[in-house]
């Protein structure tokens, strides 16, 4: 019996598109960055921004189902995250100043500064009772693919400069201080901790997501397409 398989057109993009997802990173990631196209590494980061803020919001959903309804938590006040220091575009008017290698900075910042951080909440996943074996292996994903982005952001900055930066010493990003609370024996203060990692992660994610979009559509598209998320 023979059968036929029927896709919409719209399904039939969608495959189309996703295969040319996975081909294009498979021939970014068979070469060293530095001899990858700036067009290339570009789409690419764009790729992996994207689907590591999938990632950080499904890990931040669970944890709202999961912890975040509890009634003590509801009475904490958020602070703010590690990263508010840093200087990012918050409008049009300011994204349009910014030049390309001041806005590849920022961006680099916010990356390095979530390096420490995921590598424990790794570990806060693992050990957590209540997370679920998806929510551990999505901050592993996170932390990788974290290390992925910022070793494309650094050759794409490096290309912007005359001379090349070999590591993260120069950039000014701020320090995480929160591991006294996360490694706290107090359930609520470790609870808390992990809820205010989530939360950051994925706000800042996103942030990392939308300004390679943004700058993409400088760099490669020359401005003509459409960046509405301010």
């Amino acid at each position: 019996m023979q059968l036929t398989l029927t896709l919409s057109r719209a399904s039939g993009m969608q495959l189309f598109l996703l295969v040319s997802s996975l081909l294009l990173w498979e021939k970014v990631a068979s070469k060293p960055t530095a001899i990858v196209s700036t067009d290339d590494l570009y789409h690419c980061l764009v790729e992996q921004s994207h689907n590591t803020f999938i990632m950080a919001a499904d890990v931040y959903r669970e944890f709202d189902i999961n912890f975040a309804k509890r009634s003590w938590m509801k009475d904490r006040i958020l602070p703010l995250c590690h990263t508010a220091s840093i200087h990012t575009p918050e409008n049009l008017e300011e994204v349009h100043e910014m030049k390309t290698e001041d806005f590849l900075n920022s961006i680099i910042n916010v990356s390095v500064s979530w390096k420490e951080p995921l590598k424990h909440l790794v570990v806060c996943s693992d050990c957590s009772s209540g997370a679920s074996v998806s929510m551990g292996k999505k901050a592993v994903d996170m932390k990788d693919k974290n290390l992925i982005i910022l070793e494309g952001l650094q050759t794409l900055y490096n290309r912007t400069q005359a001379k090349v930066e070999e590591n993260f010493e120069n950039f000014d990003y701020p320090a995480w201080s929160g591991l006294k609370d996360l490694d706290s024996s107090d359930e609520e203060h470790h609870l808390f901790a992990i809820c205010n990692l989530c939360r950051c992660v994925k706000r800042d994610i996103h942030k990392i997501d939308t300004y390679l979009k943004v700058l993409r559509c400088r760099v490669v598209f020359k401005n003509e397409c459409g960046v509405s998320t301010f």
